[in-house]
């Protein structure tokens, strides 16, 4: 008799285990779809920006379409999508759409595309924002929301590059759509220090210090097209590092 209780106890106390576990295991499911557009809004921008930046290479336009591949499918499954957000969503799609569309020269680009893609950006971007969680702790932003920043300041900067800059939302400066590099910057390496030691920790510490600096760099308070260093821009680099920095971002949150 007791030593059925004994086994039964040890189940008990394996399956409250394994429940704790599976509780921890992943993101919430609203949380990482909300997670998954946004980061894929920042990086259908960047790869139409390499795309056009870098001689419309099969590359690039490949990884575009998976880009809006996996914003389109991630969208229409959110339980809670409305009108709104799918008519944002359909504004930017043209708009990438309408950038591919145009010659490889920015002298082929209608004078008003900057603003027209910035403002397809800003308002898919708001409408899912909309979804966003008030954070627990009011003066720290949550993990799981730390990669579409680290996206969206790539976008930033590959809009430097390669179309004479991309438009933010000034009228904003509390949320991160309306923040540069001097203010991006700063938080996510703050943020990134705090993650817990290990290999995986060192290695995004490592690779967030290589790519901090060119954003650093990007001297996006001025009007002159040129980086504070006077060095080169380095469009490829910085967006691949991003792309690494906000996928091992995404990973360590959803664990």
């Amino acid at each position: 008799m007791l030593r059925t209780l004994d086994v039964l106890r040890g189940l008990l106390l394996c399956y409250l285990g394994l429940f704790a576990l599976c509780a921890q295991a992943s993101l919430p499911s609203d949380e990482l779809q909300l997670q998954t557009m946004q980061v894929y809004t920042c990086r259908s921008i960047n790869s139409l920006l390499l795309l056009r930046g870098e001689g419309f290479q099969e590359n690039h336009a490949a990884q575009l379409e998976k880009d809006l591949a996996t914003l389109d499918s991630t969208l229409k499954s959110y339980a809670r999508s409305d009108t709104d957000l799918k008519k944002a969503h359909a504004e930017f799609v043209t708009q990438i759409r309408n950038g591919v569309s145009y010659g490889p020269k920015e002298e082929d680009l209608p004078w008003r595309y900057n603003q027209d893609l910035s403002r397809a950006l800003r308002d898919l971007l708001n409408q899912i924002e909309r979804f966003v969680p008030a954070s627990a702790n009011a003066g720290q932003v949550p993990l799981w929301e730390l990669p579409v920043r680290v996206e969206f300041l790539a976008t930033q900067y590959l809009g430097r590059a390669y179309m004479s800059g991309l438009e933010i939302s000034r009228e904003q400066p509390q949320e991160y759509l309306g923040q540069d590099e001097s203010v991006l910057v700063p938080l996510l390496s703050q943020r990134i220090e705090q993650l817990p030691d290990g290999d995986t920790t060192k290695k995004l510490q490592t690779r967030w210090d290589y790519l901090s600096k060119a954003l650093l760099d990007m001297n996006s308070k001025s009007n002159a097209l040129v980086s504070a260093s006077g060095r080169p821009w380095a469009p490829i680099i910085v967006e691949r590092n991003a792309r690494a920095v906000s996928g091992q971002l995404m990973q360590i949150s959803q664990q």
